[in-house]
């Protein structure tokens, strides 16, 4: 039995360090644990016991809640606890949705956009590639993609842009020349996109929930797709407001498929497709 199995069978988390690190997670990342999560976070945690040697929760707790929210220890338990899952032009119809409908708004201007909670940076190279090729059909005149995202080390993956092979099934074939970068490495081959697209992106590292605010205001787009479904409503309304104070009057924030605010429209926005909505002056 390997030491994951011996810790995974011995050590378990007990209802009130569940409590007190689900609290500890909502206070700091926003991000609500119901009950039902529990063994949830039980099992994505054991590697964090495993690499720091101890052996009880109740230990951990203790560890995580004296650093506090600014302690290494509690962005990378958001590492271990968090759920990354994403891809080149997820949702294409936004991105469709986007180049025929939204954009023409915006024939000749500099484009702003921000991906909020964007992973590992294949929604941010998946706008660039788009808009890369709306400049160079002259519709706009140059463009800015901003990704954010509470887990440093998927960060670090999205700056790198080096992906495995098989993501390149979602990407339109007719980028997949222009802006990706094969590697030579036959046993385990990757892509990359290309250095002239990595240029036209800025990752920094910013909770939605947090104080720190270092993401532009004027933007034309907001792309923050399938991470408010890991917020309640009060933390929802909390990071859509900040949301749109980024967005310039008349800009548009684009939501995932699975999320709405139509029983829940903030003040001065109105949507204009499904999970598309607009600021208004």
């Amino acid at each position: 039995m390997n030491d994951r199995a011996f810790l995974s069978e011995s050590i378990r988390l007990s209802n009130t360090d569940f409590r007190r690190l689900s609290t500890f997670i909502y206070d700091t990342f926003g991000i609500y644990l119901p009950e039902k999560k529990h063994y949830l976070l039980q099992n994505r945690l054991l590697s964090r016991l495993q690499k720091l040697g101890y052996t009880s929760f109740s230990d951990y707790a203790d560890f995580v809640l004296k650093q506090g929210e600014h302690g290494d220890e509690a962005f990378a338990m958001m590492d271990a606890v968090s759920t990354n899952k994403t891809e080149f032009f997820r949702e294409k119809k936004h991105f469709e949705f986007l180049k025929k409908e939204l954009l023409p708004h915006y024939f000749g201007q500099y484009i702003k956009v921000w991906s909020a909670g964007c992973s590992s940076g294949e929604e941010v190279y998946s706008l660039a590639m788009l808009l890369n090729e709306e400049k160079q059909a002259g519709h706009i005149s140059n463009f800015v993609v901003y990704g954010n995202d509470i887990s440093k080390n998927i960060l670090e993956k999205a700056v790198k842009a080096i992906y495995p092979y098989r993501a390149v099934a979602s990407i339109p074939p007719e980028y997949r020349k222009k802006y990706l970068l094969r590697s030579r490495n036959k046993d385990n081959q990757t892509i990359r996109i290309v250095p002239e697209l990595r240029a036209k992106t800025n990752f920094v590292w910013e909770n939605l929930v947090g104080n720190r605010d270092t993401i532009p205001t004027g933007l034309q787009f907001v792309f923050c797709r399938n991470t408010l479904i890991y917020f309640d409503k009060e933390t929802q309304n909390k990071v859509v407001s900040r949301l749109l104070k980024h967005l310039a009057p008349k800009g548009y924030l684009i939501l995932g498929h699975s999320e709405s605010l139509i029983n829940n429209m903030p003040k001065g926005l109105k949507m204009v497709y499904p999970t598309v909505y607009q600021k208004e002056t």
